[in-house]
């Protein structure tokens, strides 16, 4: 096998028949390519219309094209453990992963591939975020924006992590170690920060894809859970301007549970903007200025920009330039 596409899932039956045609899709323009791919879709605690589907899936697969995919159902776990499960399963020297809820573009993965085979060991993409949008009471129509390559090889920051469409090499995987399984929504990106010394970066020219936004996506969400998860890459990497308010009583709890795992000492500056006496106040205003409306988010950032007003947001964004 040329290259592994690992699928995390659960409860994805509705999913499944957009992701099967996706799939069907895909695997016929790299057969017809002569790439050989190995799908393993991991499935949480599988339902029994998931397996059913998932199995059915699999036998159209491995009798129509060039490849294969052997499903691997599991209780529930992670999103980052599922990944190293599969990655374990399968022998390809290339990999990438696939959400039930996401489109890849089939003329991308064959670059990525290419471009993998010729000596880089990551490449990412730009892609495409798809959302549906209701205004005035409307029937909700299609939003679809154009989000240019998070990762550029040279460092990680909040705007600059890896996008969903990102491929790699194992001997990359190997190097680096498995993703952190304490992760639930920012663990590709914690991988990635990792990874960063030892990466030979290859931009893709294509779109990668369509990062469908429906409300239970885990990351690109702005919540509470992904909020914290980003702050521990960065308290990881000593990158002490990155850091953002967060829930203090969760985001404390979480770095001295899992989140240390090599015993950092934290400043005493860091911990009181994180969880110190104002933290909690400071962290319900930045996120209420981050939920404001897009017109007024800009008109507030705008006069802040111009020192006539004071903004949680504003300072944060301040607060971490330069670095990476």
């Amino acid at each position: 096998m040329a290259i592994a596409v690992i699928s995390s899932l659960y409860r994805c039956e509705q999913h499944l028949p957009t992701f099967s045609a996706a799939l069907f899709g895909l695997a016929r323009r790299v057969s017809e390519a002569g790439l050989s791919v190995h799908f393993v879709p991991v499935v949480n605690d599988a339902t029994r219309g998931e397996r059913e589907g998932i199995e059915r899936l699999a036998g159209e697969i491995n009798a129509r094209y060039y490849g294969r995919m052997t499903p691997l159902f599991v209780p529930r776990e992670t999103l980052y453990a599922s990944w190293n499960r599969g990655l374990a399963a399968a022998q390809a020297p290339f990999f990438t992963f696939w959400n039930a809820d996401d489109i890849r573009s089939a003329e991308a993965f064959i670059e990525g591939y290419k471009a993998l085979h010729d000596g880089a060991n990551l490449v990412d993409f730009d892609y495409t975020r798809v959302a549906q949008i209701r205004r005035f009471g409307l029937l909700p129509r299609q939003q679809r924006i154009p989000v240019a390559c998070m990762f550029d090889g040279e460092g990680v920051t909040r705007r600059a992590g890896i996008g969903p469409f990102f491929m790699a090499s194992k001997a990359l995987y190997t190097h680096v170690g498995p993703f952190d399984p304490n992760f639930e929504v920012a663990g590709d990106t914690e991988w990635a920060s990792r990874a960063l010394p030892a990466v030979r970066f290859q931009r893709g020219r294509r779109n990668g894809g369509d990062f469908v936004v429906h409300g239970d996506n885990l990351s690109n969400t702005g919540g509470e859970r992904e909020d914290i998860e980003v702050n521990i890459i960065f308290m990881r990497r000593r990158a002490w301007g990155q850091l953002r308010p967060a829930n203090p009583t969760a985001m404390r709890e979480a770095w001295e549970r899992w989140g240390n795992p090599r015993q950092i000492r934290l400043p005493a500056a860091e911990a009181d903007f994180l969880w110190g006496a104002q933290a909690e106040r400071r962290w319900k205003r930045y996120q209420r200025e981050r939920s404001q409306a897009p017109f007024l988010r800009r008109l507030r950032l705008s006069l802040a920009a111009r020192g006539l007003i004071h903004s949680v947001e504003w300072s944060m964004a301040q607060r971490g330039r330069g670095q990476r």
